[in-house]
């Protein structure tokens, strides 16, 4: 498949394009939006390919050197000469090929992913990063974009690939090693770095004194923003795909209490919060319910120190698990009128979801009943209860 065709440079005046060029640029452009629908389409089963992430993780760490290399030897403005043969030109655009698919394969792998974990509620920040993939997604599937722009600017492709790079860390390692969502994000945010200074820079300049501090910089810089900015980062690929308030009493085969948007004050009895997580392979770590009265913490509830988060596994289906826990009555503020959150945590402290409800004053407009009328010998005519006895008219 040929290059992308290319701005001529040079001259003073628009450039005059044969009706061939013409051709050939609206059909890269048909090319383009082929290669867009192609990747929307794989969207439908990224989660599916979850189960082979171990294979992913391989495929990942080739798709790394394989890129390493060709950016460095072989695609780019530095390696391309203007009487270069045949064979060599033909190597450098099926690499560049190559390098495209890798790109588009791996931001719309992760687009759904991250956008299924991520929070898409008012007043939460962690759905930034599924976005973000996506523009870079629809980026790679456009060739003249790609080719004349991106694959010009080496330090632009190694930051994108970095931003693939780091998506796919934190979402591989809690499925092949094991660790916590928050032990894969300090992973990805500590590899990261190094990565695109590899693939930005030479090799003597990245290792020379200069350049370690410089990496060493820019790793501590990147692994203090994610310590401290865990909450914008969602525990991808947990997903939290219901969540619940209810009150009252218990049903018998109950797993989520029945859902409520408005509660009234005088019936906050048996108040619980229920939220059904789904993640290949099980959950990774423990889960927390942070109870909100407004912008006010009530209550942080999880099972490591209260009985009053309970795991329930195997409720609506093998892989899924509800994490309920009640608010302590002596947790209930005086007044308890106003808006309410229950947020669903990781123990680390990243955002899984949340549900907001609101609680209103008693009801104190009850409907009154309408009087019985009271029986009669038959042909009289009923009385209410309540009528007043008639007056003697003499």
């Amino acid at each position: 498949m040929p290059h992308a065709p290319r701005e001529e440079e040079g001259g003073t005046g628009p450039v005059k394009r044969t009706r061939f060029q013409n051709i050939t640029r609206k059909l890269w452009w048909l090319h383009s939006f082929g290669g867009l629908t192609i990747s929307l389409s794989m969207m439908l089963l990224s989660r599916a390919g979850l189960a082979y992430a171990d294979k992913l993780l391989i495929a990942l760490i080739g798709s790394w050197l394989l890129v390493f290399v060709a950016l460095r030897f072989i695609v780019g403005p530095a390696n391309r000469k203007d009487d270069e043969h045949f064979v060599r030109k033909g190597v450098r655009v099926a690499t560049n090929y190559i390098i495209k698919q890798f790109y588009q394969q791996m931001f719309f792998f992760l687009v759904p992913i991250y956008a299924s974990s991520a929070t898409w509620a008012l007043g939460t920040w962690n759905w930034w990063l599924a976005p973000i993939l996506f523009v870079c997604g629809v980026l790679s599937t456009i060739d003249l974009v790609f080719d004349n722009f991106i694959m010009e600017r080496r330090w632009l492709a190694s930051i994108m690939y970095g931003l693939a790079l780091f998506g796919m860390i934190n979402v591989l390692l809690p499925l092949t090693v094991g660790i916590t969502h928050f032990e894969a994000l300090l992973a990805a945010a500590a590899m990261t770095p190094t990565a695109v200074a590899l693939l930005s820079f030479s090799v003597g300049q990245v290792v020379s004194p200069q350049g370690v501090l410089l990496a060493l910089a820019a790793t501590a810089g990147l692994v203090s923003a994610v310590w401290y900015g865990r909450e914008f980062v969602p525990p991808a690929p947990l997903a939290m795909t219901e969540a619940t308030v209810g009150h009252g009493t218990y049903g018998g085969y109950e797993c989520l209490p029945p859902s409520k948007h408005v509660i009234r004050a005088d019936q906050l009895d048996n108040l619980r919060c229920g939220s059904l997580l789904r993640e290949p392979g099980g959950l990774k770590e423990d889960i927390v319910h942070i109870w909100r009265h407004g912008s006010v913490e009530v209550a942080r509830v999880d099972a490591r120190s209260s009985p009053a988060l309970t795991k329930l596994e195997g409720c609506d289906g093998p892989d899924n698990i509800v994490y309920r826990s009640e608010l302590p009555k002596a947790k209930l503020p005086k007044d308890p009128t106003g808006e309410w959150s229950c947020t669903t945590e990781t123990v680390h402290g990243q955002l899984v979801g949340i549900r907001k409800f609101e609680v209103v004053g008693p009801d104190t407009t009850k409907p009154v009943p309408a009087p019985v009328p009271l029986p009669v010998p038959d042909g009289g005519t009923p009385k209410p209860p309540d009528a007043a006895p008639a007056r003697d008219s003499r």
